[in-house]
């Protein structure tokens, strides 16, 4: 590896690990120099670190390292140079850095990271050589993240850290706006500008009509980052899975969902089934699953009690294989897709994915593996070792959120989530489908129900920061507007103000008393 020591301004000293020989270089900008020894020391580790955290740095983990498409940093020593303002036009799941695990995020640090040479060879020509080298390290993972690298907050870049050690932002706006400037298109300046008025009362005109010129870069100009091709041989298909599905009147359906898993080239080891019906007098109509022949057991529990959280909850408890596939009834499933996901998985060492699930005619826009920011309840695998204390929180049952909140269980405990458009279902989108029972909520005798729902607001307070909090309010009131009757801006504000009141002590409830 090739490790470049710096003082945050200038290099101290650029080392070569190997033989421990001093490298010369003729950049003097920091993003300059890594961009050199990049083109200079193609197939091999460029580690860069802070002189404050030099003697921290965990050598051995970065040896250990053998992918090639990641960018990994940490910040301990130095604030992210960006504003946590930045909530204000971003409510992504990469904003809310969970700093004591291994975490997806575009914010970097310039205090140690690393990245290989090829890797930012292949972006290098598309990302500003910033003189500040946190916002050049931001803006490649920014870039890079939707192109195939694969960005974390990485605690173990360090030997140790303080156990008290706390995520800090940038209190220098300058950057702030220039990133969003790089990244985002004028509106969402605009929008920040707003909010930072009407929120905190303040504004910095000078950085505002500075970053108002500056050109947006093109992402669609930036090339996916090519992945490495491993050949697979028979212990790639050696896991095995076990399939979940929660089910409620969806009789044909289902059938024809797990005839797909029938004829599949690998078979899951167990079906692990959960049929609802609120009859207290019903019983099982899925006669089929006794009168046809199945290559692979089916475990198949009926309940009066409904709810998709539930209902997965109930079967991850049946889980015994190496992976779940967690999936909705109203599938369709090629018969090579569980193979192919053995594949996926030996080649990428996920903990987690989402599969591309799209309904007949639509396409797929993604072209390559890249970090996901959603979590598909109903159409993604995960590894079963890392759900030991992963269940759907019952507060989102009967309502939006749940897939969500499961992902961020899944980050929070240290497991990015991948997406691959590679591996394909289609999701039939039956009528009978939805939540099916309607039950009337306690927010719905309301005069004024409740704006947004409170299980969605739920997720934004148990997950979100105050600022992201507070940009995904002003985008639903802005958004909202038009589609309502009140047209006075005044008397549909107080309006609005009472409904998001209204949502939130709902949601607080839901969080406090779950069902």
């Amino acid at each position: 590896m090739i490790v470049l020591k710096h003082n945050g301004d200038r290099a101290i000293s650029v080392i070569d690990r190997n033989t421990f020989k001093t490298v010369p270089v003729k950049a003097v900008v920091l993003s300059e120099i890594l961009i050199e020894l990049a083109h200079k020391f193609t197939g091999r580790t460029l580690v860069w670190v802070h002189q404050d955290v030099n003697d921290l740095v965990n050598f051995d983990f970065l040896r250990s390292l053998k992918t090639t498409n990641n960018l990994l940093s940490f910040a301990v020593a130095h604030p992210y140079i960006l504003s946590e303002e930045m909530g204000f036009i971003d409510q992504s799941v990469f904003l809310t850095v969970n700093q004591t695990v291994s975490y997806p995020t575009y914010l970097m640090s310039a205090d140690v990271g690393c990245i290989a040479a090829n890797a930012l060879q292949h972006f290098a020509s598309n990302i500003p050589a910033h003189i500040n080298f946190d916002l050049f390290l931001t803006l490649l993972a920014k870039l890079g993240m939707p192109n195939g690298l694969f960005c974390y907050s990485e605690p173990h870049l360090l030997q140790s850290k303080s156990s008290d050690f706390k995520m800090r932002f940038s209190k220098n706006q300058k950057l702030t706006y220039s990133f969003i400037a790089a990244t985002k298109s004028r509106a969402w300046l605009l929008l920040y500008e707003f909010q930072r008025l009407i929120y905190t009362r303040s504004i910095s005109p000078f950085y505002f009509f500075k970053a108002l010129v500056q050109k947006k870069k093109d992402n669609s100009t930036i090339d996916y980052l090519p992945r490495n091709e491993i050949r697979f041989t028979d212990n790639s298909l050696s896991e095995s899975i076990d399939v979940v599905i929660p089910t409620m009147g969806r009789k044909l359906i289902l059938h024809q969902t797990l005839r797909d898993l029938a004829v599949q080239s690998v078979h899951p080891k167990y079906v692990i089934l959960i049929e609802q019906n609120p009859d207290l007098d019903s019983v099982s109509d899925l006669d089929y699953l006794h009168t046809e022949r199945w290559p692979f057991e089916i475990k198949h529990t009926f309940t009066h009690k409904t709810g998709a959280c539930n209902a997965r909850n109930l079967a991850l408890n049946q889980v015994t294989s190496e992976w779940v596939f967690l999936a909705d009834d109203d599938l369709r499933i090629p018969s090579d897709f569980l193979e192919n996901t053995l594949k996926f998985i030996s080649n990428n060492k996920p903990k987690a994915f989402t599969v591309s699930c799209l309904q007949e005619g639509e396409e797929e826009q993604v072209e390559s593996v890249i970090q996901w920011e959603a979590f598909g309840s109903g159409c993604s695998l995960v590894k079963t070792s890392v759900l030991n204390t992963i269940r759907f929180d019952l507060a989102f049952e009967y309502g939006f959120g749940e897939d969500a909140d499961f992902g961020m269980q899944l980050r929070n405990s240290g497991v990015d989530i991948l997406y691959s458009p590679f591996l394909k279902l289609i999701h039939l989108k039956a009528p009978s489908g939805g939540f099916r029972t309607q039950l009337k909520k306690p927010w719905e005798n309301q005069k004024n129900e409740p704006k947004p729902s409170p299980t969605v607001l739920a997720f934004f307070l148990k997950h979100k920061s105050e600022f992201q909090i507070l940009g995904y309010k002003t985008v639903l009131f802005l958004k909202f507007y038009k589609n309502q009757s009140v047209k006075n801006p005044f008397s549909y504000l107080r309006q609005m103000q009472k409904r998001w009141s209204l949502s939130k002590y709902w949601a607080q409830k839901l969080l406090s008393e779950k069902q």
